[in-house]
């Protein structure tokens, strides 16, 4: 070997020793890093591998139960199938291609199916699972299980959704469920809310939503490359929402509704312009809320199952307002014990006061110089405070407020200017100030139902104000006031709040509150005011010139009542009744109401069934299980 190659092997020989030295550093500095994040950071990596593995899901809370006064279930929850679709990342996912597939089974349009997917995060986040159907069918079901590794993101859970055992039945009052409004999802999602959960959106369901909701749980799911779920593991178990005792009575509420299902449809055989009818019982001792009912109602239960436009615009659009609280209607004669009242309180009549009806009665002046007459429904003769309202005479009503508006049809012109300046705008305003103190007007009742409409009047600013005013015939009451207003009147003055639910129960089944009878105040007539026109409501009933007497004189229980006719304006009359019973210890008060019906009706024909109907099965429960409290 020369020297030469010596040297060369000599020099690789210090080479292949570098590099040594260099892959030998490389690998310690790789091992030692290995080693850092093994021993330091071992167990966030692990905690991310886990979350690449798992994904949380909130387990729905059961909402808490609905009953009736008699602990009969109105609304609970069964289980069920849901499928829901998941939004998903890094896998081959399209949508249209789902939707293509599944929307005939889903029983859906394309259109439909897609707004539920909501595939572009239009309304919910990326990582929320959207619900396709509640309360799935189980060949829905099968296919999508059979189908799983075909369908990425679709996915089949078990929640409790909710069941309105009796349908129809209260369906105003019990209220229904639907998906948060966008507008209210700030709201909701500071309480801790998921943004695909379904939230009350009418009677107690909304108004007692905070108690009703629970809390949820929550769930970590094993899931697949297709992020569908392979086992899971419960972290934290949901707790029930508080359950609900209502002061309704089942049968009672039945037997309301189904009244005003008959009655409308047999006065629709013949008036064309009757659709809608509502009605109320009321404990006035204490404002519990016995009955509620509209006609026409919906089924609750439509909107867990989804419904397409065509059903809803057909089942639930007609019968979605709850008429006796969200409607506003002419109350006619009914209104007439407040102005005997107004009449007593203020000196323009004393329990004596008498006056002929002949008929009519003028209110100022025609166009054409003509005096302005306004009818009684017949000519009535002699009456006085009682026997007007047994009679329902207009002239004598019409009188007081005339008198108390210092009003004659025979005023210079400075009298009339004077009139209408002073007199008519105070007279007004105290008619109004009276008429609140029953709950009547831009007031609420206080009944715990969202969406409860004030009452309006109104007005022309002439002397026609005074007059129909004390008729009925230029406010716009609610049901809810009108029941209110009579059972005032029938507890002796003392206005009680009504109310719906009677007490709250926890998920330990625990009472978490009970609702006293609240008084709201006290009118300001005296006793003997009030006994007077309780008089006159009674000889409604007893007497044979009543214009109730043919439906309830003979009724086992004595009752005293008003019976109301309203134009309004459209052809049509109000039909109305309010009443209680017994008349000396009364129990339950009702009003009723049937709008647009035809011109020159006469309330008994027309309400009379209804009214019959809910005394006698007030009576008959009270008789079989002491619905009184």
């Amino acid at each position: 070997m020369t020297n030469q190659d010596k040297e060369k092997l000599s020099g690789a020989s210090k080479r292949m020793s570098l590099l040594f030295v260099i892959i030998f550093f490389a690998l310690a500095v790789l091992i030692f890093r290995l080693s850092f994040v093994q021993l330091s950071q071992g167990e966030r990596f692990l905690a991310s591998a886990e979350t690449n593995r798992y994904i949380e899901l909130s387990i729905p809370a059961p909402r808490g139960s609905i009953y009736d006064r008699d602990k009969v279930e109105l609304v609970g929850n069964k289980p069920a199938f849901t499928i829901t679709y998941q939004i998903l990342s890094g896998v081959g996912q399209n949508p249209m291609d789902l939707i293509g597939e599944l929307h005939q089974i889903f029983e859906m349009t394309p259109e439909e199916m897609y707004e539920k997917m909501d595939p572009q995060a239009e309304k919910y986040g990326r990582t929320i699972a959207r619900k396709i159907i509640s309360d799935a069918k189980p060949q829905q079901v099968a296919y999508v299980r059979e189908h799983a590794n075909e369908l990425p993101g679709i996915n089949v859970v078990v929640e409790p959704i909710r069941s309105y055992r009796f349908n129809n039945s209260g369906s105003h009052v019990l209220g229904y469920l639907n998906n948060i409004d966008e507008e209210e999802w700030p709201s909701y999602k500071e309480k801790g809310y998921q943004q695909n959960e379904i939230v009350g959106w009418a009677g107690v369901e909304k108004q007692y939503e905070e108690y009703l909701h629970g809390q949820n749980g929550k769930l970590k799911v094993e899931v697949n490359r297709n992020y569908q779920p392979m086992q899971d593991k419960r972290t934290e178990d949901p707790v029930k929402g508080h359950d609900l005792i209502l002061t309704l009575d089942k049968d009672l509420q039945a037997a309301t509704e189904q009244a005003l299902k008959d009655q409308v449809q047999a006065l629709k055989g013949s008036v064309s312009t009757v659709e809608h009818a509502a009605a109320i019982a009321m404990n006035p001792k204490t404002g519990e809320i016995l009955s509620m009912a509209s006609y026409p109602d919906f089924d609750p239960n439509m909107y867990i199952k989804g419904f397409s436009t065509k059903e809803y615009n057909e089942q639930i659009l007609p019968g979605i307002m709850n008429r006796a609280i969200q409607q506003v209607y002419q109350p006619g004669s009914t209104v007439k014990m407040s102005t005997v009242l107004i009449g007593l309180k203020e000196g323009m009549i004393y329990p004596g006061s008498g006056l002929y009806d002949s008929g009519a009665i003028q209110v100022g002046w025609t166009i054409d110089g003509k005096p302005n007459m306004i009818a009684s429904w017949q000519a009535l003769g002699y009456v006085d405070p009682v026997k007007a309202l047994a009679v329902s005479s207009n002239v004598y009503m019409i009188d007081i407020f005339k008198r108390l508006g210092k009003y004659n049809d025979y005023m210079s012109n400075a009298e009339v200017s004077t009139f209408l300046d002073s007199y008519l705008p105070a007279s007004m305003k105290k008619i109004l100030a009276y008429h609140s103190e029953f709950g009547l007007g831009k007031v609420k009742t206080g009944v715990d139902l969202p969406y409860e409409e004030k009452g309006s009047v109104t007005e022309e600013k002439n002397a026609g104000d005074l007059a129909f005013s004390a008729i009925g015939q230029s406010e716009h009451y609610t049901l809810m006031q009108l029941a209110q207003y009579v059972s005032t009147i029938a507890n002796d003055g003392k206005r009680m709040e009504p109310h719906i639910v009677s007490e709250i129960i926890g998920p330990d089944n625990k009472s978490v509150k009970k609702f006293q009878p609240k008084m709201l105040n006290k009118i300001s007539f005296t006793d003997e005011q009030i006994d007077l026109v309780q008089r006159g409501m009674r000889d409604v009933i007893a007497q044979p010139y009543g214009t109730f007497y043919s439906v309830l004189h003979d009724f086992r229980y004595p009752v005293a009542a008003k019976t109301g006719t309203a134009e309004t304006g459209r052809g049509t009359e109000n039909s109305l009744f309010v009443g209680y019973a017994p008349y000396d210890n009364p129990e339950v008060a009702i009003a009723i109401i049937i709008p647009d019906n035809k011109k020159n009706s006469h309330s008994y024909d027309s309400v009379g069934p209804i009214a019959h109907k809910m005394f006698d099965t007030y009576f008959k429960l009270k008789e079989q299980k002491q619905l009184t409290p």
